[in-house]
Formats: C-alpha cells, structure tokens, sequence
C-alpha cells in the first residue's frame, strides 16, 4: 500500500491539536487541556465557546485568547498550535501575571 490511494488516505486525516488553557489573570487555575478536531471545531468562533465550557470562567463567556508570554491577541484558528499554552479572556485587557511563579503557571517557565 505504497501507492497514491495510500498517500490520499494518509493526507485526508483530521488535523488534531490539543493546547493547555489558562484564565485570564488568575494564577490558582491549573489549566485545562482542550482537543481541538477540525472536523468539530470548524471556526474560532465554535473554538471560543468549546473554551468557555472548558475553563469555566467567572466573567463568562471567552471572548479573547492570548499567548502566556506577551499576550499577543490570538484571532484565527490556524493560529493556534498544537501542544501551546494559552490564555482565555472576556471583553477585558490581557493580564499579564508578575510573580515568577505566576509565569510558570502560564507554562511559559520550566523547572529546570
């Protein structure tokens, strides 16, 4: 099965990511891995509320998301990389955590 229709097959399979994801601003939330299938979830938007389900977040529904490190806004899906950390967020501004040991609650500082 080295031909073409083996090659097909292999490049029909559903892209799959699994990302790590934060509240915003509140370093006691451990984080909460989410899958991401394309075939479920086909936008940003339906990526935004499989998110607000899964960190259960107190100002609602997740409007936002970030990267850990700067708080760069995330706006597509096929910005999202397999394996990253995120942060999840309202209406409101990135909040950027400030204790080392915050940042390490981003996942953006290993133990070494």
């Amino acid at each position: 099965m080295n031909g073409p229709s083996a090659r097909s097959s292999h490049l029909s399979q559903p892209v799959v990511k699994s990302v790590l994801v934060y509240r915003n601003g509140d370093p006691f939330f451990a984080g909460r891995r989410v899958v991401i299938h394309e075939k479920k979830v086909s936008s940003f938007d339906v990526f935004l509320k499989e998110v607000t389900g899964g960190v259960q977040a107190p100002f609602g529904a997740v409007r936002n998301i970030y990267t850990p490190r700067t708080g760069h806004r995330i706006r597509k899906l096929d910005q999202i990389e397999s394996g990253g950390n995120y942060v999840a967020g309202g209406q409101e501004a990135f909040k950027k955590l400030k204790e080392k040991s915050s940042m390490k609650h981003y996942g953006c500082l290993k133990d070494i």
